[in-house]
């Protein structure tokens, strides 16, 4: 458990609120590098609530809390889901989760057809070695973040996986629950 007045007490904060797409990846990443650059030993707090978002979006997220000095925390506000619990379990400080969090992994989908030919906003499934390449990245940061390989990624993890904090918190996705104040 931790307190919960210390679990964001910092002045440097990165928000993740919404879908993840390249509008928001691209402000995070340099409000992340802006905060490193300002001074690169004082840790940063991630504070995310996304149901998910693109992948590749995701991706530059977690590759800039990953190439920079600074030590981030990453905090569940409420929701992390699909590309959101990626990058709060691959946050490099301490990784933690409000009790009523709602936490999923799951595979990646694609979508499925529409029904009437005219839907303009459907996009085709990327083709198999696009396909491939994401699921080994996936594979890759689901065993990294876990502690364990690829391989065991890929035997473990269903399709999907809901978890409560106690449960994150049992598989290594968190280090830490923040109780609410019952005061």
């Amino acid at each position: 458990a931790m307190a919960r007045r210390q679990c964001f007490a910092g002045s440097r904060r990165v928000f993740v609120f919404g879908d993840i797409n390249n509008r928001v990846a691209e402000a995070a990443v340099a409000q992340l590098l802006d905060y490193a650059t300002a001074n690169p030993s004082e840790p940063i707090d991630l504070l995310i609530n996304s149901t998910g978002g693109d992948v590749e979006a995701a991706c530059a997220i977690i590759n800039a809390m990953h190439g920079i000095p600074c030590r981030v925390n990453t905090v569940c506000m409420g929701f992390a889901q699909s590309a959101a619990c990626i990058i709060l379990m691959a946050g490099t400080g301490v990784r933690t989760a409000f009790e009523n969090s709602v936490l999923l992994i799951h595979r990646m989908v694609w979508d499925e057809p529409p029904e009437h030919e005219d839907d303009s906003e459907y996009l085709p499934p990327p083709d198999e070695k696009y396909v491939e390449l994401c699921r080994r990245l996936e594979n890759a940061y689901l065993g990294r973040f876990l502690n364990h390989d690829a391989l065991w990624a890929e035997k473990s993890i269903p399709t999907a996986l809901d978890m409560s904090t106690d449960d994150a918190l049992r598989m290594g996705v968190i280090d830490g629950v923040i109780f609410l104040d019952r005061g």
